[in-house]
């Protein structure tokens, strides 16, 4: 979605963004362990590990063992997608099982993300509820995300479909639920008719343990202040707060991996943990330089 979405932000004219106020402080609400998303994570898409997507497979359950090594604590791992090209309710069920017990093996954590289409509410619930049914040698995912940023249908249709769709996760699973959204300094700053200037940030709040902004400072080559990636990080983080009227739990996910410099992983990693952030990760791990992990490691520390 990210990669995607770069090319119209660069044709966007530049605007200028308010600032924003502190958020009002309250606990969360401790209904769920969040540890899954502390600490360093990384993330795995379908096109890195699936054989539905991809013949030369980037991710194996061998590949968990480097990613330990590097100090991954939490693995984003895309349990399942709707397209004509994966017709399964879930992806590759043997290779997601092969690297979530590779994973537990190594003490580390998996989230598993789903991008709701909101095309199909049945389709997407039917891939939903398999992920939060699916178990290899007794074990489960840790933790469940919804990926929130496809924007294919009206959105006051998607809207009634993400709020629907979320009630049925929270009312299904005792797992710990994610948010994982598009940044504020996107939707509000950068491109306010993204999501049509009504994402129903309260409508939601009481059904999400974590909120993951999906940060898109690499994409704001345009846009100066925001292509500085602790100030937009900074921002993401305090407007998801001030909407939500809570200090809830947000662990930051970086810019694209790839596209980032050494001077992001840095910025980025000490704005979230300045803003009390859980965890750190940069999408996706694939596309992770060799070089960035000691930022990373450093920021989640």
């Amino acid at each position: 979605m990210r990669r995607l979405l770069a090319p119209l932000l660069l044709a966007l004219p530049l605007l200028v963004a308010p600032s924003s106020a502190h958020a009002s402080v309250a606990p969360p609400t401790g209904r769920s362990d969040l540890r899954s998303f502390a600490g360093l994570g990384t993330w795995v898409d379908g096109y890195d590990f699936s054989r539905e997507l991809t013949q030369s497979p980037t991710v194996t359950a061998r590949t968990v063992g480097f990613m330990a090594q590097r100090g991954v604590k939490t693995i984003y791992l895309q349990g399942a997608k709707e397209s004509a090209k994966t017709p399964y309710s879930m992806l590759s069920r043997d290779r997601v099982g092969q690297i979530l017990l590779a994973a537990h093996a190594r003490g580390i954590r998996v989230v598993g993300w789903y991008l709701p289409t909101f095309a199909s509410p049945a389709a997407d619930w039917r891939h939903l509820d398999a992920m939060l049914q699916f178990k290899v040698s007794g074990q489960h995912f840790d933790a469940i995300g919804l990926d929130i940023e496809n924007k294919d249908v009206p959105v006051a249709t998607r809207n009634a479909r993400l709020v629907n769709l979320t009630r049925q996760v929270r009312a299904r699973t005792w797992l710990p639920v994610a948010a994982i959204v598009l940044p504020p300094t996107l939707t509000e700053i950068v491109h306010p008719g993204y999501w049509g200037g009504a994402f129903p940030w309260l409508a939601l709040k009481s059904s999400y343990d974590v909120w993951i902004p999906m940060g898109y400072y690499t994409a704001y080559r345009k846009w100066p202040t925001w292509r500085n990636a602790a100030t937009s990080t900074t921002e993401d983080i305090r407007r998801i707060r001030s909407h939500l009227q809570a200090r809830v739990p947000v662990a930051y996910a970086g810019g694209l991996a790839g596209d980032s410099t050494t001077t992001d992983y840095s910025r980025f990693t000490r704005a979230a943990r300045a803003e009390g952030a859980l965890g750190v990760s940069a999408y996706d791990y694939a596309s992770t330089p060799g070089w960035a992990w000691s930022y990373l490691r450093a920021g989640a520390a």
